[in-house]
């Protein structure tokens, strides 16, 4: 059977597993794959974690740039150009699917978790596998097929690697001696911050919520961080 086959196969399987419940659920977690999103969570991290910060943005904007190149030069259909009376939550989008671009970024956030919390296995599979499931709820939602899911996840957890690999050699204790090495994160995330909570339509737009609790949680660690670095 052609792999194709297969991929629709599993793609309307998963998307056929829909409830209230999981509309809920995953409508929200998917957001955590959204880009804005991803950046002001980046901005948060470099804060406290310079270098493994600096390499997940470099990691987020490498995968991102080769998922834009894969997805112009593919120019896949997506699912609901493909079947009729599939199961969407937020925007109905036809094109550009091969590979999504929301598991890219949950790749490498899901890295970054094992990396970050390398001393507490527990809570760095728990935070790992939450994007895992955003990456998964690409096909719930109805706007990627499995192909898409895991060369997209594989593309960021790749890119992370590579990134954590080469930040090693960056002299970062050096930049931590220079104040720009907090106001730069620290003005990243006021941009985040601002344009996620005026407006910003999070991807699936079911993830609105986190439009509003992300920004008042990244001021709030601004702030700790602020006063953290003025005693």
């Amino acid at each position: 059977m052609p792999a194709y086959i297969w991929n629709h196969d599993i793609f309307l399987w998963i998307n056929g597993l829909n409830s209230p419940i999981a509309d809920n659920i995953l409508g929200l977690i998917g957001g955590f794959g959204d880009g804005l999103v991803v950046t002001l969570l980046l901005a948060m991290l470099m804060l406290f974690h310079l270098r493994l910060g600096l390499a997940a943005l470099m990691a987020t904007a490498l995968s991102g740039l080769f998922a834009q190149i894969l997805k112009r030069l593919f120019d896949m259909p997506r699912p609901p150009a493909v079947f009729e009376n599939i199961h969407i939550l937020g925007q109905s989008l036809t094109s550009h699917s091969f590979p999504s671009g929301h598991a890219t970024s949950c790749g490498v956030m899901a890295l970054v978790a094992l990396l970050l919390w390398k001393y507490d296995k527990r809570l760095a599979w728990v935070v790992s596998s939450l994007f895992v499931i955003a990456a998964y709820s690409r096909m719930y939602v109805g706007v990627h097929f499995p192909l898409d899911v895991v060369v997209g996840f594989g593309l960021g957890v790749g890119c992370m690697h590579y990134s954590h690999q080469i930040s090693k050699a960056w002299n970062v204790e050096a930049w931590l001696l220079s104040s720009w090495s907090w106001k730069l994160p620290g003005l990243l995330l006021l941009i985040a911050a601002v344009l996620l909570g005026t407006g910003y339509q999070v991807q699936p737009n079911t993830a609105q919520p986190l439009a509003l609790l992300l920004p008042i949680t990244a001021l709030f660690t601004l702030m700790f961080a602020w006063k953290k670095k003025l005693l």
